[in-house]
């Protein structure tokens, strides 16, 4: 039962507020009585220390006379005199030499240093010069007794007690009062609540309180507030239902476009249409929504060429909070796909909703760009790799030759006599000789040995991690199968002959446009020594 009180009391405001209350006033007057006592204390202390200093020196010059004449009679009659007027509880009376001439009581070997009444034995002891002119004629050790002054101060603080006990319970009468009237609308509000809370909004007239103050506005606050949403409700039910029909009709949409879309927050999968089953082999009846997010990536995993990459790339555009670049794929199945994300930020927080993702298949488009690529890094006439195709690649096998400390060999040569085919027997004529050419070199040509077409009648061999020995071979045949071409034009035969020139990387060249200038000085050499001829840099045959 005493328990079930002080839950009561726990949960009570008017317990509460009767208690916070109690304690504030408890605390003020406590608060009074303290500074009083200690002020009227502090005041009987400074008074009784004035009157100590006054009867000292009186008592001094009272003793002085005696002493000085070495009148003990006088002496004994003034220090008996003294003892009858002042409260000493002991006294002793030494002369300059040290010697005592009176004492009553026993006496402390040192002063007391403050004046403190609550003393435990109530006695104040000091010790004073007696002088006689500038003179010392002996010391008085004193005790004052200071019985009185604690006295006083019991009296005092027990006053001050009835005092305080009066003006509490005089003070807290009105604010009980106070309180139980504040209670009582309160609880009302209480009733009300828990009506509305149950869904009673239309609850009874009879629980508001009538008045103008806060809690009775707040309580006809509450009916006005349910006859609001009573009015609304219909309302509401509307527009959830247009909702319902707006969300049913993005879904149908998403569901018939040809984009795979799944959307997913922090954790967790929560819209995937149909496209992206279809594009990501899944099964119709498998549950995506609701899966883990880490989950769905593996499940993915599972059909990409190369799972690694992939969940490398995935990692890198979770980092972006923007509309990140495409990124393409490869399946297992030869297809590839094409991949976007992006942020959904909620506008009206900027809070984080989760993230979309857009995937595609991009396999047609891509082997349109594939074969659109290929002709843009082949030549049209001789139908081998152009300059632009032999720029991107010296690039990347000069790359590939220093991270794998191999040797990447550059043979560069031009058709000797090339201009008077063309003036004699026409541009088709020469046409028809470089096709010849190219033709007949990609035939000899191994898969390690590239042909370029670089510009005009100039082409250009590129040989990896090659031996020394095979650039000689290579570059012998080359001459040799050019120089041995006979192609007809105009019922007449014309005859080529090339000029090499040989640069290796990083043997002879430190760089790019080193290995071609290297290359192409060794090809000058080799004209200079009467054409159809290879010239390796730095190197003779």
């Amino acid at each position: 039962m005493f328990a079930n009180f002080l839950n009561a009391c726990r949960c009570s405001i008017q317990f509460k507020l009767f208690l916070s209350l109690t304690v504030i006033v408890a605390l003020s007057l406590t608060a009074i009585l303290v500074s009083q006592v200690y002020l009227v204390q502090d005041y009987f202390i400074r008074q009784a220390e004035s009157n100590l200093r006054s009867s000292n020196y009186l008592l001094s010059r009272v003793l002085a006379d005696p002493l000085f004449e070495r009148d003990l009679v006088q002496l004994q009659t003034r220090l008996q005199d003294i003892q009858t007027k002042l409260p000493i509880c002991n006294f002793q009376l030494k002369d300059n030499i040290g010697s005592v001439v009176y004492k009553v009581g026993n006496v402390r070997a040192r002063a007391d240093t403050e004046f403190n009444p609550g003393n435990s034995d109530g006695c104040f002891n000091t010790i004073l010069p007696v002088m006689y002119g500038d003179k010392l004629m002996g010391t008085v050790r004193m005790g004052v007794r200071t019985d009185d002054i604690a006295q006083a101060r019991q009296s005092l603080i027990r006053e001050s007690m009835f005092f305080a006990m009066f003006w509490f319970a005089l003070f807290m009468l009105p604010f009980f009062i106070q309180i139980r009237r504040l209670i009582r609308p309160l609880s009302s509000l209480n009733e009300a609540a828990k009506q509305f809370t149950n869904g009673n909004l239309e609850f009874s007239s009879t629980l508001l309180v009538p008045g103008k103050d806060e809690i009775s506005q707040l309580i006809v606050s509450f009916k006005g507030m349910a006859e609001t949403l009573l009015r609304n409700r219909k309302e509401q039910a509307a527009n959830l239902a247009a909702l319902d029909n707006e969300k049913s009709t993005l879904f149908a949409l998403l569901s018939t476009i040809p984009v795979g879309v799944i959307f997913a927050d922090r954790s967790h999968i929560r819209y995937c249409n149909n496209a992206f089953r279809r594009m990501c082999l899944l099964s119709a009846n498998e549950d995506l929504v609701g899966m883990k997010n880490d989950s769905m990536l593996l499940r993915i995993g599972q059909i990409v060429a190369d799972a690694d990459s992939f969940i490398k790339l995935i990692a890198e555009m979770l980092e972006t909070r923007k509309l990140t670049e495409p990124i393409y794929f490869a399946l297992k199945d030869g297809r590839t796909l094409r991949l976007i994300s992006n942020v959904v930020i909620a506008p009206e927080n900027n809070g984080y909703l989760g993230r979309f993702w857009l995937f595609e298949d991009v396999t047609e488009e891509q082997k349109v760009l594939q074969e659109a690529e290929q002709h843009a890094e082949v030549d049209s006439l001789t139908s081998i790799y152009n300059r632009r195709r032999f720029d991107q690649d010296l690039k990347r096998l000069v790359a590939q030759a220093d991270r794998d400390r191999t040797q990447l060999a550059l043979l560069m040569f031009d058709l000797d006599d090339f201009k008077p085919i063309n003036d004699l027997y026409g541009h088709a004529c020469g046409d028809k000789v470089l096709r010849q050419v190219a033709q007949t070199l990609l035939q000899q040509l191994r898969r390690n040995e590239v042909l370029y077409r670089i510009g005009g009648d100039e082409f250009a061999v590129l040989l990896i991690n090659a031996s020394d020995e095979e650039m000689v071979i290579i570059a012998e045949r080359i001459v040799h199968t050019i120089h041995s071409l006979q192609i007809e034009c105009s019922g007449e035969l014309a005859n080529v002959g090339c000029s090499m020139g040989i640069a290796r990387y990083p043997r002879d060249a430190n760089s790019i446009q080193n290995l071609l200038e290297l290359a192409d000085h060794a090809m000058y050499e080799a004209k200079q020594q009467g054409k159809n001829d290879w010239v390796l840099h730095h190197t003779t045959k």
